[in-house]
Protein backbone atom coordinates (compact mmCIF):
# COMPACT_ATOMS: atom_id res chain seq x y z
CA UNK A 1 0.00 0.00 0.00
CA UNK A 2 1.24 3.57 -0.78
CA UNK A 3 -0.01 6.52 1.07
CA UNK A 4 -0.08 9.73 -1.23
CA UNK A 5 -0.73 13.19 0.88
CA UNK A 6 -1.67 16.75 -0.84
CA UNK A 7 -1.03 19.87 0.27
CA UNK A 8 -0.50 23.65 0.55
CA UNK A 9 -0.31 25.83 2.75
CA UNK A 10 -1.84 28.86 0.31
CA UNK A 11 -5.83 27.95 0.01
CA UNK A 12 -7.63 28.09 -3.41
CA UNK A 13 -5.03 25.99 -5.49
CA UNK A 14 -6.62 23.11 -6.14
CA UNK A 15 -6.03 20.29 -3.85
CA UNK A 16 -9.18 19.05 -2.83
CA UNK A 17 -10.46 19.01 -6.68
CA UNK A 18 -7.16 17.32 -7.36
CA UNK A 19 -7.87 14.83 -4.91
CA UNK A 20 -11.04 13.93 -5.84
CA UNK A 21 -9.67 13.81 -9.56
CA UNK A 22 -7.01 11.33 -8.74
CA UNK A 23 -9.00 9.18 -6.69
CA UNK A 24 -11.65 8.91 -9.79
CA UNK A 25 -7.99 7.99 -11.72
CA UNK A 26 -6.67 5.46 -10.09
CA UNK A 27 -10.03 3.77 -9.77
CA UNK A 28 -10.21 3.98 -13.51
CA UNK A 29 -6.75 2.50 -13.65
CA UNK A 30 -8.09 -0.47 -11.61
CA UNK A 31 -6.44 0.36 -8.26
CA UNK A 32 -8.20 -0.53 -5.05
CA UNK A 33 -8.10 3.07 -3.60
CA UNK A 34 -9.05 4.97 -0.10
CA UNK A 35 -9.82 8.47 -0.28
CA UNK A 36 -9.10 10.65 3.44
CA UNK A 37 -10.33 13.43 4.17
CA UNK A 38 -8.14 15.08 6.63
CA UNK A 39 -9.31 18.66 6.57
CA UNK A 40 -11.48 19.56 9.67
CA UNK A 41 -13.26 22.26 7.47
CA UNK A 42 -14.70 19.48 5.13
CA UNK A 43 -14.92 20.88 2.16
CA UNK A 44 -13.87 17.43 0.24
CA UNK A 45 -16.83 15.89 2.95
CA UNK A 46 -19.15 18.14 2.03
CA UNK A 47 -18.21 18.03 -2.38
CA UNK A 48 -18.68 14.42 -2.09
CA UNK A 49 -22.70 15.01 -0.24
CA UNK A 50 -20.94 13.01 3.09
CA UNK A 51 -21.57 16.12 5.56
CA UNK A 52 -23.00 15.45 9.16
CA UNK A 53 -21.74 11.45 8.53
CA UNK A 54 -22.96 9.27 10.84
CA UNK A 55 -19.49 8.01 11.45
CA UNK A 56 -16.41 10.22 10.64
CA UNK A 57 -12.70 9.83 10.93
CA UNK A 58 -12.50 11.50 14.31
CA UNK A 59 -14.97 8.29 15.69
CA UNK A 60 -12.22 6.17 13.87
CA UNK A 61 -9.63 7.74 15.71
CA UNK A 62 -11.48 7.78 18.83
CA UNK A 63 -11.47 4.21 18.53
CA UNK A 64 -14.07 2.95 16.52
CA UNK A 65 -13.60 -0.18 14.77
CA UNK A 66 -13.11 0.54 10.79
CA UNK A 67 -14.77 -1.91 8.96
CA UNK A 68 -16.72 -2.44 5.56
CA UNK A 69 -19.89 -1.54 6.44
CA UNK A 70 -18.79 1.84 8.13
CA UNK A 71 -15.98 2.80 5.12
CA UNK A 72 -18.38 4.66 2.25
CA UNK A 73 -18.12 3.80 -1.65
CA UNK A 74 -19.01 6.09 -3.47
CA UNK A 75 -20.69 5.96 -7.35
CA UNK A 76 -17.12 6.55 -8.96
CA UNK A 77 -15.40 3.65 -7.49
CA UNK A 78 -13.23 4.50 -4.44
CA UNK A 79 -13.89 4.75 -0.96
CA UNK A 80 -14.32 7.51 1.15
CA UNK A 81 -13.69 8.30 4.88
CA UNK A 82 -15.16 11.78 5.82
CA UNK A 83 -14.12 14.00 8.32
CA UNK A 84 -15.70 16.46 10.84
CA UNK A 85 -14.74 20.03 12.99
CA UNK A 86 -14.21 17.22 15.69
CA UNK A 87 -10.57 16.61 13.87
CA UNK A 88 -9.51 19.43 15.20
CA UNK A 89 -9.25 18.02 18.66
CA UNK A 90 -6.62 15.32 17.75
CA UNK A 91 -6.77 11.90 19.62
CA UNK A 92 -3.02 11.05 19.53
CA UNK A 93 -0.13 11.56 17.51
CA UNK A 94 -0.38 8.18 15.82
CA UNK A 95 -3.73 8.14 15.44
CA UNK A 96 -3.47 7.92 11.59
CA UNK A 97 -0.50 4.92 11.32
CA UNK A 98 -2.78 3.20 13.74
CA UNK A 99 -6.01 3.21 11.32
CA UNK A 100 -3.75 2.06 8.05
CA UNK A 101 -2.94 -0.99 9.94
CA UNK A 102 -6.33 -1.56 10.66
CA UNK A 103 -7.95 -1.14 7.09
CA UNK A 104 -10.27 -3.75 6.24
CA UNK A 105 -9.45 -4.10 2.98
CA UNK A 106 -6.46 -4.00 1.34
CA UNK A 107 -6.36 -0.80 -0.79
CA UNK A 108 -3.44 -0.17 -3.28
CA UNK A 109 -3.28 3.22 -2.50
CA UNK A 110 -4.64 5.74 0.32
CA UNK A 111 -5.05 9.24 -0.53
CA UNK A 112 -5.50 12.17 2.20
CA UNK A 113 -6.70 15.11 1.55
CA UNK A 114 -4.84 17.56 4.03
CA UNK A 115 -5.44 21.11 4.99
CA UNK A 116 -4.53 24.71 3.69
CA UNK A 117 -2.42 24.77 7.12
CA UNK A 118 0.87 23.38 8.55
CA UNK A 119 -1.28 22.23 11.27
CA UNK A 120 -1.81 18.62 13.40
CA UNK A 121 -3.35 16.86 10.54
CA UNK A 122 -0.49 17.70 8.43
CA UNK A 123 1.89 16.72 11.07
CA UNK A 124 -0.22 13.22 11.19
CA UNK A 125 0.33 12.53 7.49
CA UNK A 126 4.04 13.22 7.45
CA UNK A 127 4.80 9.71 9.37
CA UNK A 128 2.94 7.58 6.86
CA UNK A 129 3.44 9.40 3.69
CA UNK A 130 4.74 7.53 0.74
CA UNK A 131 4.55 10.70 -1.79
CA UNK A 132 3.66 14.19 -0.76
CA UNK A 133 1.72 16.27 -3.72
CA UNK A 134 1.23 20.02 -3.68
CA UNK A 135 -0.99 21.49 -6.22
CA UNK A 136 0.59 25.05 -7.46
CA UNK A 137 -0.44 27.55 -9.72
CA UNK A 138 1.64 30.57 -11.47
CA UNK A 139 1.60 32.89 -8.62
CA UNK A 140 3.09 33.78 -5.79
CA UNK A 141 0.64 32.88 -2.92
CA UNK A 142 0.53 29.17 -4.65
CA UNK A 143 4.96 29.07 -4.55
CA UNK A 144 5.17 30.78 -0.95
CA UNK A 145 2.64 27.53 -0.12
CA UNK A 146 4.51 25.16 -1.78
CA UNK A 147 8.21 26.62 0.03
CA UNK A 148 6.19 26.29 3.04
CA UNK A 149 5.30 22.52 2.61
CA UNK A 150 8.22 21.31 1.35
CA UNK A 151 10.50 23.11 4.25
CA UNK A 152 8.57 21.49 6.65
CA UNK A 153 8.37 17.79 5.24
CA UNK A 154 12.37 17.82 4.46
CA UNK A 155 12.39 13.84 4.09
CA UNK A 156 9.83 13.36 2.48
CA UNK A 157 9.59 12.88 -1.20
CA UNK A 158 7.65 15.99 -2.77
CA UNK A 159 6.29 17.08 -6.44
CA UNK A 160 4.60 19.56 -7.37
CA UNK A 161 1.49 19.29 -9.90
CA UNK A 162 1.34 21.90 -11.94
CA UNK A 163 -2.33 23.78 -12.85
CA UNK A 164 -2.03 25.64 -16.04
CA UNK A 165 1.55 27.05 -16.67
CA UNK A 166 4.31 27.05 -14.23
CA UNK A 167 7.10 29.80 -14.71
CA UNK A 168 7.58 29.88 -10.60
CA UNK A 169 9.01 25.84 -9.78
CA UNK A 170 11.90 24.21 -11.21
CA UNK A 171 10.95 21.38 -13.63
CA UNK A 172 12.88 19.48 -11.48
CA UNK A 173 10.63 19.82 -8.96
CA UNK A 174 7.28 18.85 -11.06
CA UNK A 175 5.24 16.41 -11.90
CA UNK A 176 6.36 15.74 -15.62
CA UNK A 177 2.33 15.86 -16.33
CA UNK A 178 0.42 18.70 -15.51
CA UNK A 179 -3.30 19.75 -15.32
CA UNK A 180 -4.28 21.67 -17.73
CA UNK A 181 -5.72 25.72 -17.52
CA UNK A 182 -9.20 25.83 -17.77
CA UNK A 183 -12.35 27.43 -16.97
CA UNK A 184 -13.75 23.76 -16.40
CA UNK A 185 -11.73 23.40 -13.02
CA UNK A 186 -13.85 26.31 -10.99
CA UNK A 187 -16.78 24.70 -12.08
CA UNK A 188 -15.76 21.06 -11.60
CA UNK A 189 -15.12 22.16 -7.79
CA UNK A 190 -18.28 22.66 -7.16
CA UNK A 191 -19.58 19.35 -8.60
CA UNK A 192 -20.35 15.92 -6.33
CA UNK A 193 -19.14 14.04 -9.16
CA UNK A 194 -15.65 14.66 -10.60
CA UNK A 195 -14.86 16.20 -14.00
CA UNK A 196 -13.87 13.01 -15.30
CA UNK A 197 -16.95 11.42 -14.56
CA UNK A 198 -19.05 14.57 -16.08
CA UNK A 199 -16.95 15.34 -19.35
CA UNK A 200 -14.78 12.04 -19.16
CA UNK A 201 -13.43 12.53 -22.65
CA UNK A 202 -12.44 16.24 -22.43
CA UNK A 203 -9.04 17.92 -21.75
CA UNK A 204 -9.12 18.78 -18.66
CA UNK A 205 -9.94 14.84 -17.38
CA UNK A 206 -7.72 13.83 -19.62
CA UNK A 207 -5.35 15.48 -18.25
CA UNK A 208 -5.96 14.78 -14.46
CA UNK A 209 -5.65 10.85 -15.93
CA UNK A 210 -2.62 11.65 -17.24
CA UNK A 211 -1.23 13.15 -13.69
CA UNK A 212 -3.07 10.28 -12.11
CA UNK A 213 -0.74 7.69 -14.29
CA UNK A 214 2.41 9.60 -13.63
CA UNK A 215 1.97 9.43 -10.11
CA UNK A 216 1.38 5.35 -10.32
CA UNK A 217 4.90 4.85 -12.37
CA UNK A 218 6.46 6.90 -9.79
CA UNK A 219 5.14 4.97 -6.86
CA UNK A 220 5.59 1.99 -9.12
CA UNK A 221 2.15 1.31 -9.21
CA UNK A 222 2.06 1.29 -12.54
Amino acid sequence: MKVVAIANSAGGVGKTTLAHCLAVSFAEFGKKTLLIDLDPAGSLTFRLGYENPRISLADFFNGIKLNDSNTETTSERFDFIPTDSRLTSIFSADALSLLLLDLPKEYEIVLLDLPASLSQPFALALPVTDLLLVPVRNNLHSLRGYLQVKSAAADIAISAVAIGPNTFISNTDLLDESIVASPEIESAAAAKVSILTSDKSGALAESYRSVGYSILEKLGLE
